[in-house]
């Protein structure tokens, strides 16, 4: 606490300082590496389980995705291929495949923004959804280098000029 300054106006006034309550409950906030470790761990244990369930997920988007396309109005089917996209976006970037959250996530985007599913939207939904089964099918990790750049570069290309600005 400081006592007896004076402000810009010539006023004094009193700094008050209150005990750091929850520094007191928690401590110095130093994180445990030990837990960091463990949970990393756990985490990579998984990487191969999530792996084989996104193959199947991907064929299931693929498949999914096709039907949508005979059927580009059928709100059930859209909907099968939100929810397919929206799982695997969700989990992508968990197990080091940040392309999959990616592409996962200009699907549903788009998916949301359309109020209805023409010729045009529909080659945004089946290059969204073969970047995703590309993705998982060559095990593309992290940013994907080269075929990660051409993946991006593609649907971003697709999604553009779908929306008449290439």
């Amino acid at each position: 606490m400081s006592q007896g300054a004076a402000g810009a106006s010539g006023k004094k006034f009193q700094v008050l300082n209150p005990p750091n309550q929850l520094k007191a409950k928690v401590g110095n906030g130093g994180v445990d590496e030990a837990a960091v470790k463990r949970m990393e761990a756990a985490v990579q244990g998984l990487r191969g389980e999530f792996e084989s369930q996104a193959k199947t997920e991907s064929v299931r988007l693929a498949a999914a995705a096709a039907e949508l396309l005979r059927e580009p109005n059928n709100i059930e089917k859209r909907q099968i291929v939100y929810m397919l996209a929206h799982e695997l976006r969700g989990q992508g970037g968990t197990y080091g495949y940040p392309l999959i959250t990616r592409f996962g996530d200009q699907l549903c985007r788009y998916l949301d923004a359309a109020d209805f599913l023409d010729a045009k939207a529909l080659v945004v939904v089946k290059a969204a959804a073969d970047a995703i089964v590309v993705v998982i099918n060559n095990g593309v990790a992290g940013d994907g280098g080269d075929i990660g750049r051409q993946l991006v570069a593609m649907l971003d290309k697709v999604v553009a000029q779908v929306k008449g600005e290439a």
